[in-house]
């Protein structure tokens, strides 16, 4: 007895699986195609830009004065003026290389983007420790750089790595000099 009733328990979980599972299927099925079955281009739509509030901005001038972001900055220049100053392993932020289709590193990039001030533009926890700062350059604000910056256990600051976001296509960099115009020309508080 106790044998049918766990076969039937069994035979039950399994019908429920597959019914679930096909359920799934089915829905991302329909997705896709009304994803895919447009057959109009979507209409492009003018963005306009961002209307921060003054304790937004007021928030974002913190952002700028936060050591990590500082730290940048100071890396930056020690790379222009050849000290390297702010890296412990100047070699391997400084090195061009290639992660995922994105290029990577300092020398990868032309020096006036360093020249000039940045935005900061994101900040995320590193799962690796420190932090990941995505910045705009101002005179140059046709990419996204993404800079990790490590805090070390006596408490200075090491500029580890340095790539472009390649998720931020050319349209994407249109629309964001859009968006974010007030911030991209504020050159008092860029960094």
């Amino acid at each position: 007895m106790k044998y049918k009733i766990y076969l039937a328990t069994i035979l039950l979980l399994v019908i429920v699986g597959l019914f679930l599972f096909k359920y799934k299927n089915n829905n991302k099925i329909i997705v896709d195609q009304i994803q895919t079955n447009q057959s109009e281009e979507p209409t492009p739509t003018k963005a306009e830009p961002i209307v921060f509030t003054q304790e937004q901005l007021n928030d974002y001038y913190q952002t700028t004065k936060n050591p990590f972001v500082l730290h940048i900055r100071k890396a930056l220049n020690g790379y222009l003026s050849g000290t390297n100053v702010g890296m412990d392993s100047p070699d391997l932020v400084i090195e061009k290389d290639e992660i995922d289709g994105s290029p990577t590193g300092l020398s990868s990039f032309d020096k006036d983007y360093y020249k000039s001030k940045f935005i900061v533009f994101m900040m995320n926890d590193s799962i690796a420790g420190g932090k990941f700062i995505r910045i705009i350059f101002q005179d140059k604000p046709d990419k996204v750089f993404i800079a990790w910056v490590y805090k070390l256990a006596g408490g200075e600051y090491d500029f580890r790595g340095f790539s472009q976001d390649s998720a931020y296509t050319e349209e994407k960099m249109e629309e964001v000099q859009v968006l974010y115009k007030t911030i991209l020309e504020d050159k008092l508080h860029a960094i």
